[in-house]
């Protein structure tokens, strides 16, 4: 019973105690209207056990059907006994029955539900049977079956309600966990070229007879090295993301710092970033900057695949009234180092920012090439 407590405030915790200590006076005092003991007895009793039932953080069905057993056993005995009740059949039990009557239908699967609603249902229809010739007791009767039936209603809308959140919830979550599975080819795929590119470097200056020092092979296994632990941890991030049930917070973060981030591990020519203070600070839509962070990550990883004799590399953004420009831009040929040319990059790019509600351009400048997105600066 106190498991049902632990996930309340404490507002209501308090609030239920006192509906509870309240409801379980209410019960004591239609035991005490009644003449005879044995009466008594069994309106507190058959009042106190759905109390009891709903207060339990975990509901069984033998719980469920022992209640409805035990009320309908008592309403079969009252009119034998020698002093029938006379002026309550159990108000606080009937609440109690039609409370149940909702939790049953949201919490058990239909088949089981659909019997334990009927043996609650049988029930309360037969409670006023307990009174001792009470007029109209069949108005009674009516009224009790169309609320109960009213209540079926409601527990079947908050079952739908309840699994059409869930479901959605689910979704939601399934969508995320796309997105961070989306992620996860261009954080490695980032790195690993990084490491194609060293390795590369390494072998061609050794090829050409140039036997790098030992200070400049160190600082070039260094840069290897750190790569690869780079994309190790990327990939055990992203993997515990997918594992994980509860889906991430991303930090608010800004465009100079997304700029930054993918710019540092750039493992070619230095970057020159060209951003306004202003702008680097200034809060945008998380889906502008996750779309800014991405076109910088790859437009540098193509730069590293598909570029040679680069000399300089720019990343500039700019706020164009209403929209930002993020621009990406190299002064290098195609290159034909041997690594693969295909591959989804720059659609999958594309189709990135469009979902952010922007547009990418990318194109030879005739002096290299450019990566142009044009993003939101606002929420619309």
């Amino acid at each position: 019973m106190l498991g049902f407590f632990d996930r309340l405030s404490w507002v209501q915790r308090v609030t239920t105690a006192v509906l509870v200590m309240a409801a379980v006076a209410v019960v004591i005092f239609e035991g005490l209207s009644v003449d005879a003991v044995p009466g008594a007895i069994g309106i507190v009793i058959c009042g106190l056990l759905p109390l009891a039932a709903l207060l339990m953080s975990t509901l069984s069905a033998w719980v469920v059907s022992g209640i409805a057993v035990a009320s309908i056993a008592f309403t079969i005995i009252s009119p034998r006994l020698p002093v029938p009740p006379d002026n309550t059949f159990g108000t606080i039990e009937l609440l109690g029955l039609a409370i149940l009557v909702v939790r049953v239908v949201i919490q058990f699967r239909p088949l089981r539900a659909a019997w334990l609603t009927m043996l609650l249902f049988g029930a309360a229809t037969v409670l006023p049977l307990r009174l001792d010739n009470y007029d109209r007791i069949e108005y009674m009767i009516a009224v009790i079956v169309a609320g109960m039936a009213f209540l079926v209603l409601l527990g079947m809308y908050m079952r739908l309600y309840d699994r059409r959140r869930s479901v959605g919830f689910e979704l939601e979550r399934q969508t995320q966990r796309l997105e961070y599975a989306r992620d996860l080819h261009d954080f490695v795929a980032h790195h690993v070229t990084a490491i194609v590119a060293q390795a590369k470097a390494v072998r061609f200056t050794t090829a050409a007879g140039m036997a790098p020092s030992p200070e400049a092979l160190d600082e070039m296994l260094a840069g290897i090295e750190k790569a690869g632990s780079e994309a190790l941890v990327s990939m055990r991030s992203m993997i515990t993301v997918l594992r994980d049930d509860s889906a991430p917070v991303r930090p608010h973060r800004t465009l100079g710092s997304v700029v930054a981030a993918a710019a540092e591990n750039f493992a070619g020519p230095p970057v020159t970033v060209s951003i306004d203070s202003d702008l680097a600070a200034r809060e945008l839509p998380q889906e502008t900057l996750d779309a800014a962070k991405h076109v910088v990550q790859e437009s540098l990883t193509n730069i590293l695949r598909h570029a040679a004799e680069v000399t300089r590399v720019e990343v500039s953004a700019v706020d164009s009234g209403g929209s930002l420009d993020v621009t990406v831009t190299n002064d290098g040929i195609a290159a034909s180092n041997g690594l693969p040319s295909g591959g989804f990059g720059l659609v999958g790019l594309a189709e990135r920012v469009e979902s952010a509600g922007g547009h990418l351009n990318a194109g030879s400048t005739g002096a290299g090439w450019a990566v142009t997105a044009v993003l939101p600066s606002s929420k619309s």
